[in-house]
């Protein structure tokens, strides 16, 4: 019989892996994303501020969800169960949301949301949980 650790580690990397997989879709895709969220009668300005907006919302989701791969892989917290349920259960929201955002070619402000709750919120708890068993590894 499996453990929980067991159990929880594997769909914990590939809810990761492919949140960062669609991510990189949209890099490819991005021009697609800035169209569907400007209007027709938009400026050259206000396509090239809204690219911008769509490079730094993808890059940092890129760069937080690297993180957590990062911390996966030292393995810190691989005994955290709550934490690696938390990332599952947002790592999948999140790879569904962007795939929405991918194949719907939603707005930008639906990116941002998407970035918000599923790569910022899962980064924090686990270097929260990695500054917590670091201070109660040291008592």
């Amino acid at each position: 019989m499996m453990s929980v650790t067991d159990s929880i580690l594997p769909p914990r990397f590939l809810s990761l892996m492919i949140q960062i997989i669609i991510t990189m879709n949209l890099f490819w895709f991005q021009d697609q994303t800035v169209k569907s969220s400007t209007r027709l009668a938009s400026t050259e300005s206000d396509q090239n501020k809204m690219k911008t907006e769509v490079l730094v919302a993808l890059s940092l989701s890129v760069t937080f969800n690297a993180i957590e791969l990062i911390s996966l892989f030292v393995g810190i917290t691989i005994f955290s169960h709550g934490t690696g349920l938390f990332s599952i259960t947002c790592h999948i929201a999140g790879s569904i949301a962007l795939a929405f955002v991918l194949l719907e070619s939603l707005s930008v402000t639906t990116l941002w949301y998407c970035f918000a709750f599923t790569s910022v919120l899962p980064a924090l708890v686990e270097l929260l949980s990695v500054i917590l068993i670091s201070r109660l590894q040291g008592r």
